[in-house]
């Protein structure tokens, strides 16, 4: 009877390791890395700052922290908000994921991304970058900038974070602002 029961003990035991060995769901982060971050953070909001400067906040539903890559990714749906150089809000950007590249000081936000400056201009764009050391936000993809009167489209932008020396590269679009005519021929 011993045999028997050290048996089935065996076998159970042996079943319970072959199924407790599956392989385990990795975080959103991890699958870009390659590797386990080493914080995760739920719901929380992290400060970039050159000095004593507040440049921007991120706040996401999920940031993880990978350390040799000095690398950052939100996930879930991110909104940034923008800060002058006296440290009041300029401009606010949404999008459906974000990267900090700490060593480039860069962010990069991906997917639907949409920037509202506090004085009224939109960008839409499918990707967007910031470098900090430039203090501009730039595309190279699509973009769309839409004013009071115009709506201009094109491929490549760069501008401040809050919109005010903007450019679109290969642009086109379309204005309602009323025209003037010449009345030069042309030659």
């Amino acid at each position: 009877m011993k045999s028997h029961t050290y048996s089935i003990f065996s076998a159970f035991t042996a079943l319970c390791l072959l199924t407790g060995c599956a392989e385990l769901e990795q975080p959103p982060g991890a699958a870009s890395t390659g590797t386990q971050p080493e914080l995760e953070l739920f719901g929380a909001e992290v400060r970039m700052t050159r000095g004593e400067k507040l440049l921007f906040t991120i706040h996401a539903p999920h940031i993880s922290r990978f350390e040799p890559q000095q690398l950052m990714i939100f996930d879930g749906g991110i909104k940034v908000d923008f800060y002058d150089s006296e440290g009041k809000h300029n401009a606010i950007m949404t999008s459906d994921k974000g990267i900090v590249k700490e060593s480039a000081n860069r962010l990069d936000a991906k997917g639907n991304v949409i920037v509202k400056s506090d004085s009224g201009l939109v960008l839409l764009a499918d990707s967007l970058y910031y470098v900090q050391d430039q203090d501009r936000v730039m595309s190279d993809g699509f973009v769309t900038v839409i004013t009071e009167s115009d709506s201009l489209s094109g491929f490549g932008f760069s501008s401040a974070p809050d919109l005010n020396d903007w450019v679109i590269f290969n642009s086109s679009g379309t204005t309602w602002r009323k025209m003037e005519r010449s009345d030069r021929k042309r030659e």
